[in-house]
């Protein structure tokens, strides 16, 4: 067994020292989460007693994650763990594909992208499996809308910024199309959250919106919301497989183009978890994931645009 280095050690005995506060505190932190929970996430203000269980069972499991991971830290064996993942898997290699960009001088953009969109995807996707979907028309909906606003304006902004690269005009007219139309779509998708004002305004619908849409609300999207039970998983599912094997099969050449449009890897667990997500059907959860999905990406293509890898993007 190698000798535990001083920072490994220190880092253990943090989370040993969390780990026993946590214990004594155990029924404060607990009566803490359950107010919480009854405050911001319960219609009703009240969390029923099997409710309460699984919280005590989830800090629980918590606490005892927590011991594990600083034992191995206090003994040195995290280095031995990954040693024999590594034998099964090569690791070097998956977290250069996660957190590796070809086309971009700012090394740190993938580490960001794929711990916040998979943070944030976890944390969604956790509420969904407990609390179920949020509710129409919330807090949550209305905010995460705006996500599909301010990433059609960050694309805006990396449309201005295109004519200062040096492509030839058939891939600077290519990258301008591509960009509008991905413009479009994320435009249209925020018209249709807020109802194309509606939401904003407070007017009364009208017309066929008035007497077919479900919702009586002035957009598209809900003029058939049975079939969103199919429709959200096959958007989610099949736009995972694309990218999973756009990822995953090697190519002899990928253009500068072509790796700036696709997601980047670093998206692959937060796609995979919006395409979990999408088998609870016309879910929030699933339009929030996107609304992260979306948001990530389009900063991802200004930040390669502003910052391009130069090797690359002279082969064009």
């Amino acid at each position: 067994m190698q000798k535990a280095n001083y920072k490994d050690r220190i880092i253990g005995i943090v989370g040993i020292l969390i780990s026993i506060i946590l214990i004594i505190r155990f029924s404060d932190f607990v009566v803490f989460i359950i107010n919480f929970s009854e405050k911001y996430f319960s219609p009703d203000n009240h969390i029923d007693p099997i409710t309460v269980f699984e919280i005590e069972a989830i800090i629980a499991i918590n606490i005892l994650f927590i011991i594990t991971l600083s034992v191995l830290f206090i003994l040195n064996l995290t280095g031995n763990i990954l040693l024999f993942f590594n034998t099964f898997i090569k690791t070097n290699k998956v977290i250069k594909f996660l957190i590796t960009d070809k086309i971009c001088l700012n090394k740190s953009l993938p580490l960001y992208i794929l711990v916040i969109g998979t943070v944030l995807g976890f944390f969604l996707h956790l509420y969904l499996l407990k609390f179920g979907s949020p509710s129409h028309e919330g807090v949550m909906e209305r905010y995460s809308s705006l996500l599909f606003l301010f990433s059609a304006i960050i694309l805006i902004i990396s449309m201005t910024r295109v004519n200062e690269m040096s492509f030839s005009s058939e891939t600077r007219k290519y990258l301008l199309l591509s960009l509008t139309v991905i413009f479009g779509i994320f435009l249209l998708i925020f018209g249709e959250e807020i109802s194309w004002g509606q939401r904003i305004f407070g007017w009364n619908s009208f017309g066929i919106f008035k007497e077919y849409n479900v919702q009586n609300e002035t957009n598209i999207h809900n003029f058939s919301n049975s079939s969103h039970n199919y429709l959200y998983p096959f958007v989610g599912m099949s736009s995972f497989i694309v990218l999973f094997f756009n990822w995953v099969i090697p190519k002899k050449r990928k253009t500068y183009l072509f790796n700036l449009l696709l997601p980047h890897p670093s998206l692959f667990f937060l796609v995979f978890i919006m395409a979990c997500s999408s088998f609870y059907g016309h879910s929030e959860i699933f339009e929030e994931l996107l609304a992260i999905f979306v948001l990530l990406y389009s900063f991802r293509v200004f930040m390669c645009i502003r910052s391009p890898k130069m090797d690359l993007y002279y082969q064009e």
